[in-house]
This record gives structure tokens, C-alpha cells and sequence, in this order.
């Protein structure tokens, strides 16, 4: 529409963890944006419509898209309830399954070393264990250890498959066990997401 919007990160910030809450903007600063928001979805309105027309795609906008709007609305707002015990007491036993993989990993390797640091454990499975000859480098110059990688060596070492386990224990500690429970909403006792229609699809 050749027009520049006012955009989010002038508000709030670069995405991250230094990134601010539009609800702490002052109105004035925030109105401008949006009202444009709402003026510019309705100019669009329009141009999207003669698209839907021209692909015909409007049975499956009206009949299909639309009505789903409500449904996920009203799952976002119902939420999802956590068995907290039972994510406390599996908390746990990831904890020590961790901890046990870790020596697994330590007595293959010969040596102790922190397995989440990519650069040590290029060392230790190139330098040290020589698992491969001319081992993929990253462009930082360091050995590449990445998922894809590892996978595609598990048969060349035992202490692979044991790291690619450890990844996965802390991956599902760290990412959902342990980060779920903190983004209960204290009002509801629920975790209120956020469904998206028009993006990638996800086994999740």
C-alpha cells in the first residue's frame, strides 16, 4: 500500500528478553499505531476480498477459516490445566536420568567435560575420541555438533547415541517440565495460549 506503519519495535523494542509490554506504553505514544492497525485491516479488507474472489476461495474462508476463529478463541480462553505434582515428581526423575547419562557419557569419553558446550564437545568426540576423520566445521571455524550431524555419526561411537538421549532428557526438562508450571495465569490456575491459523503446522 506503499505506506510505513508505525512499527512494533519503536514502541517496544527488538524481540528478546530486553523486549517491553505494550500494555506499558502511554496511550498517547501508542495510539497512533493503533489506529493505524485498525484503519489499515480495513483498507485491506477490500483488496484481500477481490483475491479470495479470484482464487475462489471464499467457500473456505466463510465456511471453514472463519468459524474457526471463534473455536480457538474460546480454547485460548478456556486454557489448559497442569498436573502440577505430577510435572514436579517426572521433574525429578529427569533429574537424576540426567545426571546418570552424564557419567555414562563422561566414562565413554574419558573424560568430564560440559556436554552442552558445542566447542567441548567437538573437542572431546573429534580431538580426543577421533570418532570421524575430517569432521564438519562450523563457519566460526569449530566443529559442528548439531542434531543433524550427531545423528548421522551414531553408529560411529557409542557415546553418540548417549549424547543425543542427554539432549533430549534436558531439552524436555528445561523447554516444557520445568518452564510449564511458571506460565500458569495466577487468576485462572490455567496456561492461556495463543493458536495461530496461518502458520507452519507443528506435530506438537
Amino acid at each position: 500500500m506503499n505506506y510505513k506503519k508505525v512499527s512494533t519495535k519503536e514502541l517496544i523494542g527488538e524481540k528478546g528478553k530486553n523486549q517491553r509490554n505494550m500494555k506499558d506504553v502511554p496511550v498517547e505514544t501508542v495510539k497512533e499505531y493503533a489506529c493505524e492497525d485498525a484503519d489499515f485491516t480495513f483498507q485491506l479488507k477490500n483488496i484481500l476480498n477481490e483475491e479470495l474472489n479470484k482464487k475462489q476461495l471464499n467457500e473456505l474462508f466463510n465456511n471453514i477459516e472463519i468459524p474457526l476463529v471463534k473455536v480457538l478463541a474460546e480454547m485460548e480462553s478456556a486454557g489448559v490445566k497442569l498436573n502440577i505434582k505430577a510435572l514436579f515428581e517426572f521433574s525429578k526423575k529427569l533429574k537424576t536420568d540426567i545426571l546418570k547419562k552424564e557419567q555414562e557419557i563422561y566414562k565413554l569419553a574419558g573424560v568430564e567435560f560440559n556436554i552442552s558446550s558445542p566447542k567441548q564437545l567437538g573437542e572431546v568426540l573429534f580431538d580426543r575420541l577421533k570418532i570421524v576423520e575430517n569432521p564438519k566445521k562450523t563457519k566460526t571455524k569449530q566443529y559442528a555438533t548439531g542434531e543433524e550431524i550427531l545423528s548421522k555419526l551414531v553408529d560411529k561411537h557409542a557415546i553418540i547415541k548417549e549424547i543425543l538421549t542427554y539432549r533430549t532428557l534436558k531439552k524436555l526438562l528445561t523447554t516444557y517440565v520445568d518452564a510449564l508450571p511458571k506460565l500458569i495465569n495466577t487468576k485462572t490456575g490455567k496456561i492461556h495460549t495463543s493458536f495461530n491459523q496461518a502458520v507452519t503446522s507443528t506435530g506438537r
